[in-house]
């Protein structure tokens, strides 16, 4: 049996997403029998993910794929950009949360927190739009009962301050192995620009044994903080300044 482990995570799952696109991917895990981890929106605003009419029974559906296996992460509050910090990891110049206040940060988090709770969802992981988090974002989700953080370009498992850090390096399927345990974070939405669906299926075919659920991928082992922290640099600078421009 091989010794990697990937996790499947979708982002931007939202009442008003495309749900073409989102029907074709639930048929595809379910013909490999994969579970997936679901980034759901509390009170999305953002317009470009305003693509098909409002899904009124959106709260019911999300509650069916998480008896179903699928593992539903909170995936920021609105999804609309507020400033142009780049926040911890640094691979983007915008962020939902990064350079606002704590006391701002919290507020949202606790309002996305409490939307999924009245909606029957509950959580303890998250991951931010585009990466970018900052100390008062990790800070707040900590206080908030938070425990898992989709997100990181490291090679291994991180903890910070009670929260634990899952690295996720690739933005779409990996052309290599970076680590053993790879997140590969995928959008349905955007299927129709590429060939994203066909690359996915392609790539569950051929690692379909090794692909598992989030309650298996969190068991992975913690690195050293400051070797991650050296790697993630590393890494983020070769995404936005090599591979970009090669």
């Amino acid at each position: 049996m091989s010794d990697y482990k990937y996790l499947l995570r979708f982002d931007d799952i939202c009442p008003t997403m495309d749900w073409n696109q989102w029907n074709r991917a639930v048929e595809l895990l379910d013909r490999y029998g994969i579970k997936p981890l679901i980034g759901v929106i509390p009170s999305c605003a953002d317009p470009k993910l305003n693509i098909n009419p409002e899904r009124s029974d959106f709260w019911q559906y999300i509650k069916m794929l998480q008896e179903k296996g699928y593992t539903v992460a909170m995936h920021g509050f609105e999804h609309v950009y507020r400033t142009k910090n780049k926040g911890i990891v640094g691979v983007s110049k915008q962020s939902e949360f990064a350079g606002l206040s704590y006391e701002k940060q919290y507020k949202m988090l606790e309002e996305g927190k409490k939307i999924l709770h009245e909606n029957g969802v509950d959580t303890d992981i998250f991951f931010a739009p585009s990466h970018s988090y900052d100390r008062n974002t990790l800070k707040a989700l900590n206080e908030l009962g938070f425990q898992w953080i989709s997100d990181g370009k490291g090679l291994k498992a991180d903890y910070y301050k009670g929260l634990r850090l899952l690295p996720c390096i690739n933005h779409a399927m990996p052309k290599k192995r970076l680590g053993k345990y790879i997140t590969v974070v995928c959008h349905a939405n955007e299927w129709t620009k590429k060939d994203g669906f066909d690359e996915l299926d392609v790539f569950c075919k051929e690692h379909q044994k090794e692909i598992v659920d989030f309650v298996t991928f969190k068991q992975q082992p913690v690195g050293n903080h400051i070797f991650n922290f050296v790697v993630e640099k590393m890494v983020v600078g070769y995404q936005r300044y090599i591979k970009k421009y090669r």
